[in-house]
């Protein structure tokens, strides 16, 4: 656990990061996305039983297939500016690949994650990132209403909150047979979590905390929703 100087010194120098590109007198990042061939494709399609159910995610790569984290990434990174701040950041993996801005997280899964005990309640100056993302988390912090408060503190007017999700169904249902999945490795869902949640569920929690959305679409075969909402005037 980092104290709040530790902590802000750190996000202070997070925008020395990766893929830097420079354009007039700013920087502009330049996220690596991934551009998978048509045989990519393909196989990654005739290997959705080993993907999504069956093999453990670290297992994939030995078998030229794309992870469920690799996708949830690639979606996102295009919508990315500015400094990011990635809340319930796992591994700390979307923070690495964009190369500007800081993990948070509860439970240390490496990566140079900086672990809090809680997202609701963080160090940091009010109005000083650009993007915040919730990547396949929202549904995993019990007290999601207060971190989506804190985010809209967090976030500057013109920036942006961006959220991936399941819905529950098919949650529940993954997280009954992932045996690999991370809620397992400490030691099962906790109360307040949900396996999921619909559309309309997140639109309405975020729209409470003051937020808008505008934009959504699926990906990933349709199984997952990507939402970008903006702070309310």
């Amino acid at each position: 656990m980092k104290n709040d100087h530790e902590l802000e010194e750190f996000v202070a120098k997070s925008g020395d990061g990766l893929n830097q590109g420079h354009y007039g007198n700013s920087f502009i990042y330049l996220p690596v996305t991934m551009n998978k061939s048509l045989m990519q494709n393909i196989w990654d399609f005739i290997g959705i039983p080993f993907r999504f159910l069956l093999f453990d995610q670290s297992w994939l790569s030995r078998f030229k297939w794309t992870t469920l984290e690799e996708e949830r990434i690639s979606a996102v990174l295009p919508y990315i500016q500015g400094r990011l701040l990635d809340i319930g950041a796992g591994p700390n993996t979307l923070v690495k690949r964009y190369g500007n801005g800081i993990g948070v997280d509860v439970v240390d899964w490496g990566g140079g994650v900086w672990v809090v005990e809680n997202t609701a309640r963080l160090p940091l100056r009010s109005n000083s990132f650009d993007t915040i993302t919730f990547i396949a988390c929202l549904n995993h912090i019990p007290n999601r209403n207060e971190v989506l408060r804190e985010a809209r503190r967090l976030v500057k007017q013109n920036g942006k909150v961006i959220i991936t999700m399941i819905d529950p169904v098919l949650g529940s249902i993954g997280h009954a047979l992932w045996w690999y999945s991370e809620d397992k490795k400490r030691g099962g869902m906790q109360e307040g979590e949900l396996g999921g949640m619909w559309k309309k569920q997140v639109i309405e929690i975020v729209n409470e905390e003051g937020f808008s959305l505008n934009f959504h679409k699926t990906f990933l075969y349709g199984l997952n929703h990507l939402f970008l909402f903006s702070p309310n005037k």
